[in-house]
Protein backbone atom coordinates (compact mmCIF):
# COMPACT_ATOMS: atom_id res chain seq x y z
CA UNK A 1 0.00 0.00 0.00
CA UNK A 2 1.32 3.43 -0.94
CA UNK A 3 2.17 5.87 1.83
CA UNK A 4 -0.02 8.93 2.31
CA UNK A 5 1.27 12.27 1.06
CA UNK A 6 1.95 13.36 4.65
CA UNK A 7 3.97 10.18 5.31
CA UNK A 8 5.94 10.81 2.12
CA UNK A 9 6.63 14.41 3.20
CA UNK A 10 7.82 13.17 6.61
CA UNK A 11 10.08 10.60 4.92
CA UNK A 12 11.43 13.22 2.49
CA UNK A 13 12.12 15.70 5.31
CA UNK A 14 13.86 13.00 7.33
CA UNK A 15 16.07 12.15 4.33
CA UNK A 16 16.75 15.83 3.65
CA UNK A 17 17.78 16.40 7.27
CA UNK A 18 19.98 13.29 7.13
CA UNK A 19 21.59 14.61 3.95
CA UNK A 20 22.28 17.93 5.67
CA UNK A 21 23.65 16.09 8.72
CA UNK A 22 26.18 14.27 6.53
CA UNK A 23 27.85 17.62 5.78
CA UNK A 24 27.57 18.80 9.38
CA UNK A 25 29.24 15.56 10.53
CA UNK A 26 32.02 16.01 7.99
CA UNK A 27 32.75 19.50 9.33
CA UNK A 28 32.83 18.06 12.83
CA UNK A 29 35.27 15.33 11.71
CA UNK A 30 37.49 18.07 10.26
CA UNK A 31 37.14 19.99 13.55
CA UNK A 32 35.91 23.12 11.84
CA UNK A 33 32.71 25.16 11.74
CA UNK A 34 30.31 24.01 9.05
CA UNK A 35 30.12 27.43 7.40
CA UNK A 36 33.92 27.68 7.22
CA UNK A 37 33.95 24.32 5.43
CA UNK A 38 31.29 25.53 2.97
CA UNK A 39 33.36 28.66 2.29
CA UNK A 40 36.45 26.54 1.54
CA UNK A 41 34.28 24.28 -0.63
CA UNK A 42 32.94 27.28 -2.56
CA UNK A 43 36.39 28.81 -3.01
CA UNK A 44 37.60 25.51 -4.48
CA UNK A 45 34.73 25.68 -6.94
CA UNK A 46 35.23 29.37 -7.71
CA UNK A 47 38.82 30.64 -7.33
CA UNK A 48 37.83 33.99 -5.94
CA UNK A 49 34.56 35.65 -5.12
CA UNK A 50 33.13 38.44 -3.02
CA UNK A 51 31.28 38.22 0.29
CA UNK A 52 28.06 38.94 -1.62
CA UNK A 53 28.80 35.97 -3.91
CA UNK A 54 29.17 33.74 -0.84
CA UNK A 55 25.91 35.05 0.65
CA UNK A 56 24.12 34.34 -2.63
CA UNK A 57 25.67 30.92 -3.19
CA UNK A 58 25.52 29.59 0.37
CA UNK A 59 22.18 31.22 1.25
CA UNK A 60 23.50 32.32 4.61
CA UNK A 61 23.11 35.68 6.38
CA UNK A 62 25.71 38.31 5.52
CA UNK A 63 26.70 38.56 9.20
CA UNK A 64 27.34 34.80 9.44
CA UNK A 65 29.50 34.84 6.31
CA UNK A 66 31.37 37.90 7.59
CA UNK A 67 32.06 36.26 10.94
CA UNK A 68 33.29 33.01 9.36
CA UNK A 69 35.48 34.96 6.94
CA UNK A 70 36.96 37.04 9.74
CA UNK A 71 38.08 33.83 11.46
CA UNK A 72 39.44 32.33 8.23
CA UNK A 73 41.40 35.53 7.54
CA UNK A 74 42.73 35.67 11.12
CA UNK A 75 43.87 32.05 10.84
CA UNK A 76 45.58 32.75 7.50
CA UNK A 77 43.36 30.56 5.31
CA UNK A 78 41.86 33.28 3.12
CA UNK A 79 42.96 36.70 1.97
CA UNK A 80 40.83 39.69 1.06
CA UNK A 81 41.79 42.00 -1.78
CA UNK A 82 39.97 45.14 -2.88
CA UNK A 83 38.43 45.08 -6.33
CA UNK A 84 40.13 47.48 -8.74
CA UNK A 85 36.99 49.41 -9.56
CA UNK A 86 35.22 49.13 -6.21
CA UNK A 87 36.89 49.92 -2.87
CA UNK A 88 33.84 48.67 -0.94
CA UNK A 89 33.98 45.07 -2.19
CA UNK A 90 36.82 42.64 -1.77
CA UNK A 91 37.76 39.44 -3.50
CA UNK A 92 38.11 36.48 -1.21
CA UNK A 93 40.72 33.93 -2.20
CA UNK A 94 42.44 31.00 -0.58
CA UNK A 95 45.96 31.51 0.67
CA UNK A 96 48.54 28.77 0.25
CA UNK A 97 47.69 27.62 3.78
CA UNK A 98 43.97 27.74 2.90
CA UNK A 99 44.50 25.71 -0.28
CA UNK A 100 46.27 23.05 1.78
CA UNK A 101 43.38 22.98 4.26
CA UNK A 102 40.84 22.82 1.43
CA UNK A 103 42.76 19.88 -0.07
CA UNK A 104 42.41 18.01 3.22
CA UNK A 105 38.75 18.93 3.76
CA UNK A 106 36.60 20.34 0.95
CA UNK A 107 38.35 18.33 -1.77
CA UNK A 108 37.59 15.11 0.13
CA UNK A 109 33.93 16.09 0.26
CA UNK A 110 33.90 16.82 -3.48
CA UNK A 111 35.46 13.41 -4.12
CA UNK A 112 32.87 11.67 -1.90
CA UNK A 113 30.05 13.54 -3.67
CA UNK A 114 31.39 12.54 -7.08
CA UNK A 115 31.68 8.91 -6.03
CA UNK A 116 28.15 8.95 -4.62
CA UNK A 117 26.76 10.53 -7.80
CA UNK A 118 28.69 8.06 -9.96
CA UNK A 119 27.00 5.22 -8.06
CA UNK A 120 23.85 6.34 -9.92
CA UNK A 121 23.27 5.95 -13.62
CA UNK A 122 23.30 9.05 -15.80
CA UNK A 123 19.53 8.76 -16.12
CA UNK A 124 19.11 8.50 -12.32
CA UNK A 125 21.26 11.60 -11.85
CA UNK A 126 19.22 13.57 -14.37
CA UNK A 127 15.97 12.35 -12.81
CA UNK A 128 16.91 13.18 -9.22
CA UNK A 129 18.12 16.65 -10.20
CA UNK A 130 15.06 17.39 -12.32
CA UNK A 131 12.65 16.15 -9.66
CA UNK A 132 14.38 17.99 -6.84
CA UNK A 133 14.45 21.21 -8.87
CA UNK A 134 10.76 20.79 -9.68
CA UNK A 135 9.86 20.11 -6.02
CA UNK A 136 11.96 23.06 -4.82
CA UNK A 137 10.27 25.42 -7.29
CA UNK A 138 6.81 24.16 -6.36
CA UNK A 139 7.52 24.49 -2.64
CA UNK A 140 8.93 27.99 -3.10
CA UNK A 141 5.78 29.01 -4.99
CA UNK A 142 3.54 27.51 -2.28
CA UNK A 143 5.49 29.20 0.51
CA UNK A 144 5.03 32.60 -1.13
CA UNK A 145 1.33 32.27 -0.32
CA UNK A 146 1.88 31.80 3.40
Amino acid sequence: MEKSVQEQIVQFNRLFKRYDDIYRSAAKKFDMPELALWILYTLREKDECTQKDLVDMLLQPKQSIHSALRTLVKDGYVALEYLENNRRSKYIRLTEKGAALAKDTADKIVCAEQNAFLSLTAEERRTILNLFEHLTSALYKEMQGI
